[in-house]
């Protein structure tokens, strides 16, 4: 039997995707738990990237679910105005927070390496914390424009025709290009930056290795969402050119796919694969994940150890027993 692309693409939402979310969501769980460790909260960077974690697990359940739902089920966006309008602001906000706070953690990791005393105050934790709140409230706000412009228009999740080219070009350069830019940027200029402050940096620092270990983590991870992200913004923006062009079966049926495999598949990935490329990319990060999960194991033994004897003296207590008339 012959597989047609719609048939490998529904295959993939169904399996592959579900692997994706279980591993990404389990994952980033594993992240949160390693980083809320009272030694790494003092991190300006560490926060970044726990807030990152706790948004990725929200973007990978908010998107994948409802894909893995529309196999089996109508999808609600046929017949739901409201969720119509939702659907895809939800899902493209909380994935812009999780980009731009990978940008600001680069711009802290660079920040940390400037000669600038004034510079490096960017790295204090209490600035973090203000800046992913920041993150958390403005960007609903400059992404509300794709719940207004989303119609249900005969059973069709739509969007208007003049706005689908202004989205395609706004996707391609907000989403696909600017944070990649950013991220490279900083991160070649920390790249130097540390090359040439290495002999001017204080080696007895408490957080000097450790801000190596996270820079090393937010690099690997920014290499991975770079791979990841490479072909959005050329299929966003053929989409919006190509729009009213007339397209045969056969052509809507690749363009399905390669939309689906660029927008909808690879996106994801990075999003779930951080756990992973910590762990492969940072041997820091590995000592701190075998140490929290010891820890972790240790207080569940000594948990049982404290309920077992108190077991034991229950059932060791004798029983007395009257005969009484009734």
């Amino acid at each position: 039997m012959s597989w047609s692309l719609t048939d490998v693409r529904l295959w993939m939402i169904r399996y592959i995707t579900s692997f994706i979310w279980a591993f990404g969501f389990s994952g980033n769980l594993i992240i949160i738990y390693v980083f809320t460790r009272k030694n790494f909260l003092r991190n300006s960077c560490v926060l970044y990237l726990l807030a990152a974690s706790i948004i990725n697990i929200l973007s990978l359940s908010w998107g994948i679910l409802q894909s893995l739902y529309n196999l089996d089920h109508i999808d609600p966006t046929t017949y739901s105005f409201v969720y119509c309008k939702l659907r895809q602001y939800i899902n493209h906000t909380l994935l812009m927070i999780g980009r731009s706070l990978i940008v600001f953690a680069c711009i802290d990791r660079y920040a940390i390496c400037n000669g600038s005393a004034r510079f490096r105050s960017f790295c204090q934790p209490k600035l973090a914390i203000r800046m992913i709140i920041a993150h958390i409230f403005i960007w609903p706000i400059i992404t509300v424009h794709i719940a207004i412009e989303q119609v249900l228009y005969q059973n069709q999740c739509i969007m208007t025709s003049p706005y689908i080219i202004i989205y395609g070009f706004y996707s391609a350069i907000v989403a696909g290009i600017i944070p990649p830019v950013l991220m490279t940027i900083f991160s070649l200029l920390t790249i130097r930056h540390r090359r040439e402050l290495r002999t001017r940096l204080n080696a007895g620092r408490i957080n000097n290795r450790n801000d190596h270990t996270f820079t090393i983590m937010l690099f690997s991870q920014v290499f991975v969402y770079i791979i990841t992200t490479s072909l959005f913004p050329a299929i966003t923006l053929y989409k919006a050119i190509t729009n009213t062009y007339i397209k045969s079966a056969r052509s809507l049926e690749i363009e399905t796919f390669v939309n689906f495999f660029s927008t909808s598949f690879l996106v994801y990935l990075n999003p779930a694969s951080a756990l992973y490329v910590y762990i492969a990319s940072s041997k820091g990060f590995r000592k701190e994940f075998n140490a929290a999960f010891t820890n972790l194991s240790k207080r569940i033994i000594r948990r049982r150890i404290r309920v077992e004897p108190a077991r034991v003296l229950a059932h060791d207590i004798p029983l007395t027993i009257r005969n009484t008339d009734i």
